[in-house]
């Protein structure tokens, strides 16, 4: 529970924010099939890593929809390589893939401007990434449609 107050303690005051915060690289989604039908519960998309400190906690994921859709996405998050699912296939990690998924962030909550969005989540998942990587791999909760040049990107905040 200490980990929490420590994560309000900065976001409230300032306090270690320097020192504590990390913004990972922004990621274009890969693999996305522009102009292609996607079903809900589908991978959107192929499997991507971020580059991130070895242990800490992500606070917050920002996915950025220059589509303008605002569906929902699922960011599933591993701390070790796993074998990906096929782009606008149904996601399914295998079960000893399951076992490195550090959880789920669910972008859920929209801020819709004139010609795009933003997705948030706010999962405060706490994670150890051995190598500096965390694997992930998006899963739709609509049906996307991309248009060529409006492929998503996303990145995460992390103390």
């Amino acid at each position: 529970m200490s980990i929490f107050r420590d994560i309000l303690k900065v976001l409230q005051t300032g306090v270690g924010i320097k020192d504590s915060l990390f913004v990972s690289d922004r990621v274009q989604v890969p693999g996305i099939g522009t102009g292609a039908a996607y079903a809900a519960a589908d991978a959107f998309g192929v499997k991507f890593s971020f580059t991130v400190p070895v242990k800490g906690t992500i606070i917050n994921v920002i996915f950025q929809d220059l589509d303008d859709e605002g569906l929902d996405k699922e960011l599933n998050i591993f701390n070790r390589d796993f074998t990906e699912t096929a782009d606008n296939a149904a996601f399914a990690p295998s079960d000893d893939d399951l076992l490195n998924c550090i959880g789920v962030a669910n972008i859920d909550t929209w801020y819709n401007f004139a010609n795009n969005q933003i997705g948030m989540a706010y999962p405060a998942l706490g994670y150890v990434a051995p190598t500096g990587l965390l694997y992930a791999q998006l899963l739709t909760r609509g049906a996307d449609n991309i248009a060529s040049g409006a492929i998503p990107k996303i990145f995460l905040v992390i103390v």
